[in-house]
């Protein structure tokens, strides 16, 4: 269960340790601990308890499973950053070519932070696609001009829409919008976690945020070579994605609010947090939790994140 997180001896000495194993280390300053010992240490799985004689003992599982998580969340701050970065440079590239060529100056990008002019780009964007508008589409907000809203494309969308979602809009008050999407001939999957938004249309145009909620502005791009960029990030994005409506073809077999639960277990949060997060009952939330042991065949809650980032379901 934690061979992705820690080497086997070091996951087999966490193991016994949680048990209740009495395990004695040498004592400082000539302290020396054998590599499974140092390991866990180093990543914050035990601690080493002075005394007579010292003893390393397990850091609590739900601790571990939040370092965890926290340094997943890191990775992937990273992650966004260097893309944006390499966004940035590949326009900048662009800028420096066409400014060099004899040819007429096109612009192939805008910021723009004026937020009376970003709901009007997003819903242009949206209208004027006519054969393809991807999208990826969070909860992430600051403002009304932010805030979670209907597609622009609903009333004449394209041959080809496909939206990926996050897990959070699979609630009471957000749910009616993927079910619209649906209902109007998008394709619609659900992901945990998203690093951004982003619309492109008929890969000739594309917005992307300037920050993860969109309070900064957007980058409004008609550059090819980035655009294509971004629509293989959009690809490897939707092949992680869970079908919506549930049960497709996703290998996990859960529908998008037990996926949601599994993010949520992960994150630390008791069934009361989670029902009020979600906007269910008790009741719900704990038959989802079953659900999603039973797919696990886990019975703890940290057990029920490891294995769901080892089969990236997170």
């Amino acid at each position: 269960m934690l061979d992705d997180l820690v080497s086997r001896p070091g996951a087999e000495l966490y193991e016994r340790l949680v048990a209740g194993e009495y395990h004695v280390v040498p004592s400082a300053p000539e302290r020396r601990l054998a590599a499974s010992e140092r390991e866990l240490v180093e990543a914050g799985f035990a601690r080493i308890q002075e005394g007579d004689p010292p003893l390393l003992v397990p850091v609590a599982p739900a601790l571990v499973a939040q370092q965890v998580l926290n340094r997943m969340n890191d990775r992937l701050a990273v992650w966004h950053t260097e893309a944006a970065a390499s966004v940035r440079q590949l326009v900048e590239l662009q800028r420096a070519a066409t400014m060099s060529s004899a040819g007429p100056v096109t612009a192939f990008a805008e910021v723009v932070t004026d937020p009376h002019r970003i709901l009007p780009l997003v819903d242009g964007i949206q209208v004027d696609a006519r054969e393809e508008l991807l999208s990826l589409d969070t909860t992430a907000s600051a403002g009304s001009v932010c805030l979670p809203r209907l597609s622009a494309a609903i009333d004449d969308p394209p041959p080809e829409w496909k939206t990926v979602f996050t897990a959070d809009f699979m609630t009471p008050d957000l749910t009616w919008i993927v079910e619209s999407t649906v209902a109007k001939g998008g394709q619609v999957r659900i992901a945990p976690n998203l690093p951004m938004k982003l619309l492109v249309a008929d890969r000739a145009h594309a917005l992307v945020p300037l920050d993860s909620s969109g309070s900064a502005g957007v980058l409004s791009i008609r550059s090819e070579t980035v655009i294509g960029a971004l629509v293989e990030l959009f690809e490897v994005l939707w092949d992680r994605a869970t079908s919506y409506p549930p049960g497709r073809d996703h290998p996990s077999g859960l529908t998008p609010y037990e996926l949601q639960v599994v993010s949520l277990l992960a994150a630390g949060c008791k069934d009361e947090e989670i029902a009020a997060r979600t906007h269910v009952s008790i009741r719900t939330v704990r038959r989802s939790v079953a659900v999603v042991f039973e797919r696990l065949g886990v019975h703890t809650r940290f057990a029920a994140g490891v294995q769901a980032a080892k089969r990236q379901w997170i």
